[in-house]
């Protein structure tokens, strides 16, 4: 005998549609029930799915915090020599991100993080407080915003640490602006054209073009800077240098 699904009414043979509902009728109200619960818990399982895959990638993309910095540490940043395993000559140039790069990197991904979450976690307790409903299973929908709220109080968390770097590399900035100021100052004193090629070329290289005497050049100015700034970072030189370089041989003198 045939049913309806919605209002459970039996009805005789022959007849398609229920007469209260007009929902059609289903030769079978268990069977019906049954594949409804499996279509309900396998679109369940997805969103699941999705949920833990999102919050998988959320933590893969989130910008890595770097640890606390001891004596040495910090000794290293902002003034320790880094070896790097390559020739003076062959070192890439402009890959240092000076304190206020990195203070402002992590403020905008600190605001990114605390307002995601902050929205997120909002409309978690929303959905626990029946004021958003969502079309789950009384168990599926505990789950669901258990992972969800997971990963919003995670961007939360993430979003506070990032503005408490954010404020210590800010500080940091403000010593590291007084020495670039002290470098440059000493830089354009006393360091020239001249005094960079003295005795730096033999007589064939003095031929060469400006591209090649570009690494030579390069590491005498490091070791001028070195002579007279001890223990100053690798890549905050060569940034530093990549810029002066310019400045003293003009760009036919960069590489």
């Amino acid at each position: 005998m045939p049913w309806c699904p919605t209002c459970k009414n039996e009805y005789y043979e022959g007849i398609k549609v229920c007469s209260d509902c007009g929902c059609a009728l289903v030769d079978s109200l268990e069977e019906w029930e049954k594949a409804e619960r499996e279509k309900k818990e396998a679109a369940e399982r997805e969103q699941i799915a999705a949920l833990r895959e999102m919050l998988e990638e959320a933590n893969d993309n989130a910008e890595p915090v770097e640890p606390e910095e001891g004596a040495d540490a910090e000794n290293k940043e902002a003034g320790g020599t880094e070896d790097s395993g390559k020739a003076s000559g062959s070192q890439q140039r402009g890959v240092y991100r000076n304190y206020e790069e990195k203070a402002a990197d992590n403020k905008s991904s600190a605001w990114t993080l605390l307002v995601v979450g902050t929205a997120g976690l909002i409309v978690i307790i929303l959905c626990f407080l029946d004021v958003i409903s969502l079309p789950f299973s009384e168990s599926s929908r505990f789950m669901i915003l258990g992972v969800m709220g997971a990963m919003f109080l995670f961007f939360v968390i993430m979003g506070v640490v990032s503005m408490k770097n954010a404020g210590k590399y800010a500080k940091k900035a403000e010593s590291e602006r007084e020495l670039t100021k002290e470098l440059e100052k000493w830089f354009v004193e006393c360091v020239t054209a001249e005094k960079i090629d003295e005795g730096l070329f033999t007589e064939e290289e003095a031929d060469f073009s400006d591209e090649q005497k570009y690494f030579k050049r390069f590491d005498r100015m490091k070791e001028l800077l070195s002579e007279r700034f001890l223990n100053l970072n690798e890549g905050y030189m060569d940034r530093f240098l990549d810029k002066h370089y310019q400045d003293i041989f003009g760009e036919k003198g960069n590489q």
